[in-house]
């Protein structure tokens, strides 16, 4: 489906048919979400969509699609790993998520919105592995608010080019922050165990 389609779905279903969009489509529809938000931030500029209202339902949908996947997780884990884990791209997919997880433990869930290919999964991950949902919903909803502000602003903001550009390079900038954010995580852990080990 092309983005002028989901454009077109909006203007013919409303904003109520966007955000079920938005929620079945997390799981079915192969189109970045960095495509879909910062285009509906430049229809949005352009007066052919109302941005407070387009802006909520955005992240309504996706709140609502993070979370459809932690409740999968937490109830039906056990059975749709097994179905799941008999593709090799899911196990490869998931075991990585199993190594970010246990390296940043909830930090991975508060990032994990902005790396590509993560957003459905690490939920599930963290359904699965029984995380309390008060304290899943204090982790990521804050996060995918700052995520969809930020690229529903670069849409909405910085015109049509710069989101040709933005898009195309996203994945670069957010490759740099993750390893940023890794160096820096790090850097505090092993200040953290030198001060214990001095302390002692």
């Amino acid at each position: 489906m092309e983005i002028n389609e989901v454009i077109r779905n909006i203007i013919d279903y409303g904003y109520i048919g966007f955000y079920f969009w938005l929620w079945f489509g997390a799981f079915a529809i192969p189109i970045p979400n960095e495509v879909i938000v910062s285009t509906i931030g430049f229809f949005a500029s352009e007066d052919l969509l109302i941005p407070w209202r387009i802006f909520l339902v955005t992240y309504a949908g996706i709140l609502t699609a993070v979370t459809t996947s932690y409740i999968l997780g937490r109830f039906a884990g056990k059975t749709m790993f097994l179905v799941l884990n008999k593709r090799r791209s899911f196990q490869r997919k998931f075991d990585k998520a199993l190594a970010i997880i246990e390296r940043f433990k909830t930090s991975a869930l508060a990032f994990s919105y902005f790396v590509p290919g993560f957003r459905i999964l690490i939920p599930f991950v963290f359904g699965f592995s029984k995380l309390p949902y008060i304290k899943f919903a204090s982790i990521l909803y804050p996060a995918v608010l700052i995520w969809v502000s930020l690229i529903f602003s670069v849409g909405y903001f910085a015109g049509e080019e710069f989101i040709t550009a933005f898009i195309k390079y996203y994945d670069i900038v957010i490759g740099f922050a993750v390893v940023f954010f890794v160096l820096y995580v790090s850097i505090r852990l092993r200040r953290a165990r030198n001060m214990r080990k001095l302390s002692h």
